[in-house]
């Protein structure tokens, strides 16, 4: 029977950094056209990608003795291959990973991507990673630990007194909606989308955001990211039912706050912004 126990934080860092800086980087602004390739209508895949998959999906189960790993590249975003995992693993342990996440900005050359896992153990993430290029940084959770930025520890948001009254201009991204948008002004400032699940979440925990919202996210988008932010004080939780979100399901309405109090006032300002 495979572990439940959370794998030393120390060894799953050293492999994100391993994937970053030996099969990532080495591609950064320097792929050759016959290394992307199209990927359904609207997204592309790289080596870059699939070399860090299958390297993470090779060291994570090794790392923990019969646990399996879900990558996206492994899925190709199939949602009945996804069903199929779901239904064999939910209650088993398993790995989430999306070793490159923001393939785009990393093929036009911009610092915005991500590399993300997640921990998960009978259908509850236990412990996640995230590495941002942007920041330089791995920033991390561990169940019952806290969060953490380069193992220094990132106090939680409740800390900080929230109310759950919005009293000032909540700024965060609206990604993936080409609908027409009428969200009040007064309570929302809507930041440019940077094309990058893992750096939206990353931005909330650093308390550069206050909210992110997604109309479609897969389950290596938002468990890693969702976890940190819910270990400093956060939530993620779907935008309709207003229910927790089990990491292993594609989401549909998204929204994420960098505080759990600012959840449900911050969906009643952009209720009206017909994002359904």
């Amino acid at each position: 029977m495979p572990s439940t126990t959370i794998p030393q934080s120390h060894k799953v860092q050293a492999l994100l950094q391993e994937t970053v800086e030996r099969i990532l980087l080495p591609r950064f602004k320097n792929l050759a056209p016959s290394e992307i390739y199209k990927k359904g209508h609207d997204s592309c895949v790289t080596e870059a990608d699939l070399d860090a998959e299958k390297f993470l999906t090779h060291s994570l189960s090794s790392l923990v003795d019969g646990s399996k790993v879900l990558g996206e590249e492994a899925i190709a975003n199939s949602e009945a291959k996804l069903n199929e995992f779901s239904k064999e693993y939910a209650k088993k342990t398993y790995w989430l990973i999306d070793p490159l996440d923001g393939t785009r900005n990393f093929i036009k050359g911009s610092n915005i991507f991500c590399s993300m896992i997640a921990f998960v153990t009978h259908d509850k993430v236990r412990a996640s990673w995230i590495y941002s290029h942007q920041e330089k940084s791995i920033i991390h959770a561990i169940e019952n630990e806290g969060a953490f930025a380069d193992n220094i520890p990132i106090p939680l948001t409740a800390s900080k007194n929230h109310s759950n009254i919005i009293n000032k201009k909540a700024r965060g991204r609206i990604s993936w909606t080409k609908k027409p948008l009428d969200y009040d002004t007064n309570l929302i400032e809507r930041m440019p989308s940077v094309r990058c699940a893992g750096q939206d979440f990353v931005d909330l925990v650093l308390n550069k955001t206050d909210f992110a919202y997604y109309n479609s996210l897969w389950p290596w988008d938002h468990a890693p990211g969702g976890f940190i932010l819910k270990s400093i004080g956060g939530r993620t939780a779907d935008f309709n039912t207003e229910l927790d979100i089990k990491p292993c399901l594609r989401t549909n309405a998204t929204l994420a706050t960098k505080s759990k109090n600012q959840w449900k006032p911050l969906q009643k300002a952009l209720q009206k912004s017909n994002l359904m």
